[in-house]
């Protein structure tokens, strides 16, 4: 404007304005700032070669992230990833669209006959629209800008572009709704579980409720859902992903609100559904290593193909190395804990597991530990020849009195210290000094001299060589 007002003599803002007024409501799919271009172009100040086409389509748009509340003649346009409605409010029929482009979301609002205008577009999931002429608002709930289609609005569906937003991607994951922080979100999920329509006592009387579990895939949560809600989401099955709208997150939970609606529902690689599933419910197959039976319970080191399990057993299966085992209930919780404990309903026998799992090499040297010096090894294999040893003491601990065992293991020129407790004591100090030993699924951890130091586990093995 400020180019054209330097160009023009005589010409005031005023006048200016008016003939930018003039152009929008002429030509209702410009923006203000279209329409000072075209003024600009007819007063010779622009040469039509300077705007290209295509800018100027752009132009006639207001961009979503863009908007603000307040505005009138509005044009914006946007590809629809949800279609809630048209349901009754009062005497009045309304149907929401969501919209998002690359810079935002937002709700478009159509009251009544303007529903008919849509209905006859046969608007849907993925199509790209345009919204001319429309006023915005500010949601109550949430401070956000609402898109209203009022009576000279005129709505228009655009050709399909192959660079625009895909319509899943306004969802955000669950990870994603919990890193921003409470409020209220359009979210997407795979749906792991869905129990069975109960009925519960609230303080507004007997309500009816299902539960979903969902996963991204990282993390699980649980969604309640009420009353006549229900019924979009009762024949869905495990297997599938869904997209939610209007999902409130706070307190660390989430939940429906009365705008929320199941806007989309797709089908997904079932073998990655269950993969999930496996991994959100412990399910894991483990291939046997090492048995070391107890009198009442047993010592199961395992492997995925990748990390050594150690778990205790208390149940009636005899179990073998080499052989394999469905195991429930493992958790990341339960991993980080070390050694699991299994009821006897936890974990049964595979005949067939249908892919073999590999050991994974654990055995070390002493010399590369000695070379590497690394903070901490875990369920590693040492061999070396029991060069010497304490006799075993009794040592005051915050869990009583324990016996202890001081040792080296030595190979070639190599030596490191190692110490064990109670029975893997005794068992150390029933070996004569000079035989040549293996240390099964032992751990090393730097001492305070910043050597390395080997520590016999409760469910280590001792071998003679």
């Amino acid at each position: 404007m400020a180019r054209i007002l330097k160009a023009v003599p005589g010409l005031t803002i005023d006048e200016l304005e008016a003939l930018v007024n003039e152009k929008v409501k002429t030509h209702p799919y410009l923006n203000k700032v279209g329409a000072i271009l075209l003024v600009a172009e007819e007063l010779k100040v622009l040469e039509s070669k300077e705007v290209p086409e295509d800018l100027m389509e752009e132009l006639a748009y207001t961009m979503i992230g863009d908007l603000v509340p307040g505005l009138n003649s509005v044009n914006v346009r946007g590809v629809v990833y949800a279609v809630i409605g048209p349901k009754i409010a009062g005497e009045h029929r309304i149907l929401r669209l969501k919209i998002g482009d690359k810079t935002g979301v937002a709700e478009v609002y159509a009251w009544n006959e303007k529903i008919d205008e849509l209905t006859s577009l046969s608007v849907k999931i993925g199509d790209s629209i345009a919204v001319m002429n429309a006023y915005t608002k500010e949601k109550i709930e949430t401070g956000t800008v609402e898109i209203h289609v009022g009576k000279n609005s005129t709505i228009k569906k655009l050709p399909t572009d192959p660079a625009q937003p895909d319509p899943h991607l306004f969802y955000r994951t669950l990870s994603q709704v919990i890193m921003e922080g409470e409020g209220v979100y359009d979210m997407r999920g795979y749906l792991i579980s869905i129990s069975e329509e109960k009925k519960v006592a609230t303080r507004y009387g007997e309500a009816s409720v299902i539960e979903l579990t969902l996963s991204d895939g990282s993390i699980l949560a649980k969604l309640n859902v009420w009353r006549d809600m229900i019924e979009q989401f009762r024949n869905l099955s495990p297997g599938v992903e869904v997209f939610i709208t209007d999902v409130k997150f706070q307190d660390g939970r989430f939940s429906l609100t009365s705008r929320s609606s199941l806007a989309m529902v797709n089908k997904v690689d079932l073998d990655k559904v269950k993969e999930i599933m496996d991994e959100q419910s412990g399910k894991k197959i483990l291939r046997i290593i090492d048995v070391k039976t107890q009198p009442s319970y047993s010592i199961i080191i395992a492997t995925d193909g990748r990390k050594i399990i150690q778990l205790t057993y208390r149940g009636g299966l005899d179990l073998k190395p080499g052989e394999y085992i469905e195991v429930y209930g493992l958790t990341d919780e339960k991993k980080t804990l070390g050694r699991i404990t299994l009821e006897k309903e936890m974990i049964k026998k595979i005949e067939s597991p249908g892919v073999e799992i590999p050991i994974p090499n654990r055995i070390t040297s002493l010399r590369k530990i000695i070379e590497e010096k690394p903070d901490v090894l875990e369920d590693v294999t040492i061999e070396g020849t029991l060069y010497t040893k304490t006799n075993i003491v009794k040592v005051e601990t915050r869990y009583g009195a324990a016996e202890k065992i001081l040792f080296w293991l030595k190979d070639e020129d190599t030596a490191i210290r190692g110490v064990a407790w109670r029975s893997k004591a005794q068992e150390i100090a029933q070996i004569p000094e000079g035989e040549k030993i293996r240390l099964k699924w032992i751990t090393v951890k730097l001492n305070l001299f910043n050597e390395p130091e080997i520590h016999v586990e409760s469910y280590s093995k001792i071998e003679k060589i």
